[in-house]
């Protein structure tokens, strides 16, 4: 049973396609078709189901999936980390996320990328924009909050903030004068970086408060955009700590405390596992996820 047979029958299982399993593989329809007809002759049994959008996997399949495809994700990664250290590796790496993240989380990596000649492009990108980057090919890895339930996808954890609920002094003055944490919370406006009120929620819930029905005054998807309106003292919000440590030392920004303190967000960096194939991108992952300060990963 060759490897070149299952890597290709491990990326039409993920890809749910012949040819864009040919297409990540740099092969041609014809050669992944004749691999898969190979490994279906040695084990007697049919792995997919053609129809008219691409192909669906048999239970032989699942579970000849869940048996190899660790195992060759680990060896192609293996290859590709020696293939860069015994060659110059350039080029450009493309990363996608939330404006906030690209700017004021990962200027380290990015300048580590730098030293490393490799050259960086940025894509602010929201919501669930940044995994579709990553499978439309547009972006090489992404950052983001939460993992996607996506098995062509793989994440490691990037980091952790603590969230904090911050205001301006005259407002954190004017929540102070009321007796209850949360029902100050709701005579004062709050702002949001979304709909949802992701970090606000996680906040108000590791607290066991409430604010009710209260609405948001300002809603936007930029956190850098958010902080300068607390500081400008439209009302309170929850903010990571990166974010605000500056405002914070500087006296433009005060913490509010939680009776149970504050929680922590991950960050996490996704990347497409077949995109770990590639030299390039298998250097730039060790870069990304090296510890601040460490030396050369690679």
């Amino acid at each position: 049973m060759s490897i070149t047979h299952l890597r290709s029958f491990v990326e039409v299982y993920r890809q749910g396609s012949v040819s864009r399993a040919a297409h990540e593989l740099g092969l041609t329809q014809p050669a992944v078709t004749g691999h898969i007809a190979s490994l279906e002759a040695q084990l007697e049994r049919k792995l997919f189901t053609r129809h008219a959008r691409g192909v669906t996997p048999t239970v032989i399949a699942d579970e000849l999936a869940s048996r190899v495809t660790g195992a060759i994700d680990v060896a192609e990664n293996v290859l590709a980390e020696v293939r860069a250290r015994s060659m110059r590796v350039s080029g450009t790496i493309h990363l996608c996320g939330p404006s906030d993240i690209l700017s004021d989380l990962i200027t380290d990596r990015i300048k580590t990328l730098m030293h490393s000649n490799l050259a960086v492009q940025l894509h602010p990108a929201v919501d669930d924009e940044p995994p579709r980057m990553l499978v439309e090919g547009r972006s090489d890895f992404a950052f983001a909050v939460k993992v996607p339930d996506d098995p062509r996808i793989e994440a490691a954890l990037y980091g952790r903030e603590e969230l904090l609920l911050v205001a301006a002094p005259e407002v954190v003055e004017r929540i102070g004068r009321e007796t209850a944490l949360s029902e100050a919370l709701q005579e004062v406006p709050f702002l949001s970086y979304d709909l949802q009120r992701y970090m606000i929620r996680m906040w108000i819930e590791h607290n066991r408060m409430s604010i009710g029905n209260a609405e948001e005054a300002v809603t936007t998807p930029d956190l850098r955009a958010l902080r300068n309106f607390v500081v400008e003292g439209f009302g309170w919000s929850v903010l990571p700590r990166y974010l605000v440590a500056a405002h914070l030392r500087s006296g433009a920004l005060d913490v509010i405390a939680g009776p149970r303190g504050n929680p922590e967000i991950s960050y996490y960096l996704l990347w497409l596992k077949s995109a770990m194939r590639n030299p390039r991108t298998a250097r730039a992952k060790a870069l990304l996820l090296q510890p601040p300060g460490d030396g050369e990963a690679l």
